[in-house]
């Protein structure tokens, strides 16, 4: 399985342009032929496709990409058994989880639920988006091929923070309510949660001890997280659970019970319970599944 990060943009030969926590790429004739079949994505990716077709699954669901498609793509996810046509190409932006951090704080809430809230919906655009979209990825482009200026960084995030507001307007439609009953305190909230719970170094915590992180109830912990993502605190914590332990178990030699320990259970057997539960199938079975 190919992983797809910061080292391995770098160790690249592929035309990217890049930095420590940006990379760009806008060219599929270059990969059309390399035979890689699954793609661990190690950062946040944002896709327009601006020609062809394109197929691909993530957490067992296949997804159809065509021209005018978007799709975004949060941290620790597998990108698997992909096909794409002969003309296929796209925009893709790849960011990391810590760059994202930082441009939540400037665009408030819009980034944030767009980037985590719906994961893995394709949304299309007409071609004046479409277009739109372009003329972002080439100002971001000719940016990160500038010389360094005082206010190169500043300019970088501005362009982030537009193409934020187009993509929440994207997702307006889907809950109108939702995306209008937001506050700042509760924003922050859910913001310093999502980057806790990715954050690979920190380890995942209960419903109580990520209220109590914020000297918050947890009833009002997962009152937020309802109202701002549309599913519960502990909906969120288990999904992220259940993906940390799906990538470890497919690309991993460490036993199921190490692997237990490694996203927060005392002992295998509760483990087991719990995987059963969110995905029908018990550790060593999605394991020989993937093999």
């Amino acid at each position: 399985m190919e992983k797809l990060d910061f080292q391995a943009i770098a160790d690249s030969k592929l035309n990217f342009h890049s930095n420590d926590h940006i990379a760009i790429f806008c060219d599929f004739d270059e990969v059309r032929n390399l035979n890689i079949s699954d793609v661990l994505i190690e950062g946040f990716l944002f896709a327009v496709v601006t020609r062809g077709q394109a197929q691909f699954s993530v957490d067992e669901q296949t997804y159809q990409l065509r021209e005018g498609d978007i799709i975004t793509c949060k941290p620790r996810n597998i990108f698997e058994k992909s096909m794409m046509s002969m003309d296929f190409n796209a925009l893709v932006l790849f960011l990391s989880p810590e760059y994202v951090a930082q441009l939540s704080q400037m665009v408030r809430m819009e980034w944030t639920h767009s980037m985590f809230s719906s994961s893995h919906k394709v949304l299309h655009v007409d071609e004046v988006a479409l277009t739109r979209y372009r003329l972002y990825f080439d100002l971001l482009r000719n940016h990160l091929s500038s010389p360094e200026t005082p206010h190169k960084e500043l300019s970088l995030r501005l362009l982030f923070a537009s193409m934020a507001y187009d993509l929440h307007d994207l997702h307006k439609f889907q809950d109108e309510d939702l995306m209008h009953q937001t506050y700042s305190s509760s924003e922050n909230i859910l913001r310093q949660f999502m980057q806790h719970l990715h954050d690979p170094a920190q380890p995942y915590l209960n419903v109580n001890e990520y209220a109590s992180l914020f000297s918050i109830t947890p009833k009002y912990f997962s009152s937020i997280c309802k109202r701002l993502t549309g599913r519960t605190a502990n909906q969120l914590i288990s999904e992220e659970i259940v993906r940390s332990a799906q990538i470890l178990l497919r690309d991993s030699s460490k036993s199921i019970k190490q692997i237990a320990a490694m996203v927060g259970f005392k002992n295998q057997s509760h483990f087991g319970r719990f995987f059963r539960q969110q995905t029908g199938l018990s550790p060593q079975q999605y394991r020989e599944g993937k093999k």
